[in-house]
């Protein structure tokens, strides 16, 4: 598998929401078949009205700064940038953002995807922002999307770039089948190390 994305995606590529659709299960499930989530995607006209006094907005922002250290760039954010970041984020045809909600509608994790390339997609600002919830939530999370981008989104590859010491995010994405492809030395924040990983989405076990 090359590390090496060739085709890019062009602005007149399909929507990634609208490739997505809305005919499928937006359940999170566990091993055993029981629902423990729901995925919700974040389309451009449920982010245009909100502003930043939107508990969504509140949300992400805090959730974000709670775990800046796991991201490339590591900079805190501000009610107004997460705003202008959504904004930006939906209104993108290669980007798609889920919040997952658990069974009392209450969000708990986000989950977003970059098109890199028509066969491949890029993991991306994933995190996990209550704890407490069913152990394997992001496990399971990621295997749902996984699954997603390949059965409805018709990706062939999924990447993502992880910073070398960021453990859980490495395990998880181990679990996931997700392998290293490259080290990428001293390309991250303060010259920390960055892993970038993949896997052919034929090859995920997604049940």
């Amino acid at each position: 598998m090359s590390a090496e994305v060739v085709s890019r995606a062009t602005p007149a590529a399909v929507p990634l929401a609208a490739l997505l659709g809305e005919d499928w299960d937006r359940a999170v499930r566990a091993a055993d078949g029981t629902a423990i989530a729901e995925l919700r995607p974040i389309v451009p006209e449920a982010a245009a009205p909100l502003d930043e006094t939107s508990p969504l907005i509140e949300t992400l922002c805090a959730w974000r700064n709670d775990n800046a250290d796991r991201f490339l760039d590591p900079s805190r954010v501000t009610l107004q940038s997460t705003r202008q970041w959504l904004l930006a984020l939906t209104g993108s045809p290669d980007r798609l953002l889920f919040v997952v909600h658990n069974a009392d509608s209450r969000p708990v994790a986000q989950y977003g995807l970059r098109r890199l390339s028509a066969d491949v997609v890029e993991l991306d600002n994933g995190i996990l922002g209550v704890r407490g919830e069913h152990p394997d939530l992001f496990y399971r999370i990621q295997l749902r999307i996984l699954g997603l981008c390949r059965d409805r989104l018709g990706f062939a590859e999924a990447r993502a770039r992880v910073l070398a010491d960021n453990i859980p995010a490495l395990f998880l994405h181990k679990r996931c089948g997700l392998k290293r492809l490259e080290a990428l030395n001293i390309q991250g924040p303060n010259g920390r190390d960055v892993v970038l990983l993949g896997v052919r989405l034929t090859d995920v076990n997604t049940d």
